[in-house]
């Protein structure tokens, strides 16, 4: 990879500043971390571990400032014990044993279960009430959700499920997208280098789902991949897509990763020049 990661080093390349128009790095990404806290804060996790994987270490950050988190688990994740050895019920209480334990690693106490089926958020019945009953109720300040190009099907209803309640609901706050399955175009970088321990310490209490996957390792390697534009001193970062509720309610939730898309594109005089090919053929 070449230089341009290094922000100072974008002076160096041999482009005059009056023909360089194509936004650069530091324009596109954080290239420095936000303090999250001092905010109220609502997790929704579709499943337990998930808010662990996604934003566990910043999480903790907020339970070390000392702000009000409360996690909701969408659904019972009965769904990932295919294996037939265990039975439903004994599955869903062991998977919610696992969530506060690790929940406890992370400094976070106030948990909710919700009975949706696993795989199938999207068509719970209630749920939408039920969620706005409890943005009401709770009135967050910050929502923590996953990202609307996650591809398991009940991490987008999950995020859906949220922008649907923003419609009706009577505040506004700040959603922040965050990454489990597939990485997004992040704003915000948190470091969270200073718990990384306790992250891995909290995805180690999820047993059950170690199991299936690495999903510890997984997890560890975007925290540092995350990392890549921040100072060296940080060795772990998590990112989030963040935006006021009222644009998410003005462009929708899948709308905004292409938000400002044109940035990313070639200015004028950039893309080269328009060549024109004309081919002679005599007689024919």
């Amino acid at each position: 990879m070449s230089e341009p990661l290094d922000a100072p080093a974008l002076g160096k390349r041999a482009i005059s500043p009056a023909s360089c128009t194509m936004e650069t790095e530091e324009q596109l990404i954080p290239y420095h971390a936000t303090d999250p806290t001092g905010k109220k804060v609502l997790v929704l996790a579709p499943h337990p571990d998930d808010e662990t994987l996604g934003c566990g270490g910043t999480l903790a950050l907020h339970a070390q400032a000392g702000d009000t988190l409360k996690v909701v688990f969408l659904t019972n994740g009965a769904a990932a014990e295919s294996s037939g050895r265990t039975a439903k019920q004994a599955y869903i209480a062991l998977r919610q044993d696992e969530a506060r334990a690790a929940c406890a690693c992370l400094g976070i106490g106030d948990l909710e279960f919700w009975p949706c089926e696993d795989r199938a958020l999207a068509g719970s019945r209630g749920a939408l009430s039920q969620l706005l009953d409890l943005l009401e109720s709770f009135q967050p300040q910050l929502v923590y959700v996953p990202s609307p190009l996650e591809f398991h099907p009940d991490h987008r209803a999950g995020c859906v499920l949220l922008c649907d309640a923003l419609q009706s609901l009577s505040f506004d706050l700040e959603v922040a997208f965050y990454e489990l399955g597939q990485p997004v175009s992040v704003n915000r970088l948190v470091d969270i280098t200073g718990v990384s321990a306790q992250k891995a310490r909290a995805v180690a209490c999820y047993k059950s789902q170690l199991k299936e996957k690495p999903y510890g390792e997984i997890s560890l390697g975007l925290d540092r991949y995350r990392s890549l534009t921040l100072p060296g001193t940080v060795t772990y970062a998590e990112g989030f897509s963040v935006w006021k509720s009222d644009m998410v309610r003005k462009i929708g939730p899948f709308s905004l990763p292409f938000h400002n898309i044109s940035r990313r594109l070639p200015g004028p005089g950039e893309a080269g020049p328009l060549v024109s090919v004309i081919v002679l053929a005599r007689d024919r």
